[in-house]
């Protein structure tokens, strides 16, 4: 297999910041990378009830950069407020240390991040061994210093062609929990994940043009936890697809994502005791296209969201509601040189949210008007030969008078 060596592929990624392309779509807990069945996802829920704004800070926080992709070495962090008291953060370090001539490799895995059951982090550490010039085989664990919640990924992955592969893992989280665990709780049906990805990628002339499709299945497993005082089960789809196509003037991105997940609680206590459901049905949207060869290398896309979730949210929220959000977004942008390092990109995201939220216990929210914001990111390249840029992202209300929030990026191809 004829894959590119490190310094080919820092060349890639300045090609790619001197075209100015638009962002790659990457959104918190993207689906293009494995999403294991959680504990706490499915424990405990998310601890928050979103606000009007929460998925248009999402929107215009997300990665600004194309590289590093979710496929890629290096660094990608992104993180801002999205409420007073909340700080969004979505990061990943990845890097395959390769040795004995690339045959085998140490794989680091650092991320941290959130979807819709809350945040997360994981810190991965394994091995990868090459079968042939184009299989490779990967053991990673991802490690706690309680040996019960430690996750196990046997992974294979098969090249085409040099940017063409076949990936596949089988999870097994909280693989040793029913032995280690000193808690009382346990598996009554243990837990497994499997992801499996296809990428067609293109050549370095035009790198962020290609296809990535990618699958997260969780089947049926059950949980009972005497500490949160429910027994559990569930089970989770989550699917993407992206697809990029460069032309002599255009680039056009489009990508499509979908979670569904279901839960069966049996919940005890004084309060919301017996049986409760859980049903989450989510689906985004986003498509632009760009004309990176005029100076300005306008943008225009098209952004939809839609929630539908209902039933028992978790231990944190311990509450019980339903949720339906349909927010289309429609925006646009333009890159501003500043000097050979640094740019100004203004740019415009107006959405029409249609919010209906009804809770047992917290505050309901009933919303059908417009939301806008106004984003200053000023960029810097940290490294031309890297492709290493700082973006600092204060963000402004258009709907109200305030500040919308300010965000950083750090985007490092290694």
């Amino acid at each position: 297999m004829n894959r590119l060596p490190p310094h080919h592929l820092a060349r890639v990624g300045a090609i790619a910041l001197t075209l100015g392309l638009s962002p790659a779509f990457l959104w918190a807990g993207s689906p293009h990378l494995p999403q294991p069945w959680r504990q706490e996802a499915v424990v405990d829920g998310r601890d928050e009830t979103y606000n009007t704004e929460r998925f248009l800070h999402l929107l215009t926080f997300r990665h600004s950069e194309a590289l590093p992709g979710p496929t890629d070495n290096g660094i990608r962090g992104t993180g801002g407020s999205v409420s007073s008291r909340r700080l969004y953060l979505d990061f990943r370090f990845r890097q395959d240390f390769g040795f004995n001539h690339d045959h085998q490799g140490f794989l680091l895995d650092i991320q941290r991040s959130e979807d819709l059951d809350g945040t997360y982090q994981r810190q991965l550490v394994g091995f990868r061994h090459n079968l042939t010039d184009n299989t490779e085989l990967w053991l990673q664990g991802d490690v706690f210093s309680d040996k019960a919640q430690s996750d196990v990924y046997f992974s294979a992955r098969h090249y085409l062609d040099r940017d063409h592969w076949i990936h596949a893992s089988w999870i097994l989280p909280d693989a040793y929990f029913n032995s280690k665990t000193d808690s009382g709780d346990e598996f009554i049906r243990e837990p497994q994940s499997f992801f499996v990805q296809w990428h067609l990628g293109t050549e370095a002339t035009a790198p962020a043009a290609g296809t990535l499709v990618s699958i997260n299945v969780s089947p049926p497993s059950e949980f009972s936890s005497r500490t949160k005082n429910l027994v559990v089960e569930s089970k989770s789809l989550n699917a993407a697809v992206r697809h990029s196509r460069a032309t002599e003037n255009w680039l056009w991105q489009v990508e499509i994502s979908g979670e569904l997940t279901r839960r069966h609680y049996q919940l005890g206590g004084e309060t919301l005791a017996g049986r409760a459901d859980f049903e989450r049905d989510h689906v985004k949207f986003d498509a632009s296209v760009s004309d990176s060869h005029r100076r300005f290398q306008p943008r225009l896309g098209l952004y939809y969201l839609s929630l539908e979730e209902d039933g028992f949210f978790g231990r944190a929220l311990n509450d019980v509601g339903t949720v339906n959000r349909r927010e289309p977004t429609l925006y646009t942008d333009l890159t501003l040189p500043l000097s050979a390092r640094t740019t100004l990109s203004p740019g415009v995201y107006l959405s029409k949210p249609d919010i209906d939220e009804h809770y047992l216990r917290n505050r309901g929210r009933q919303e059908n008007g417009f939301t806008g914001k106004l984003t200053l990111p000023f960029k810097t390249v940290l490294s031309a030969q890297d492709g290493a840029v700082l973006t600092l992202n204060p963000t402004f209300y258009l709907h109200k008078f305030g500040f919308g929030g300010g965000n950083l990026q750090l985007h490092w191809p290694i």
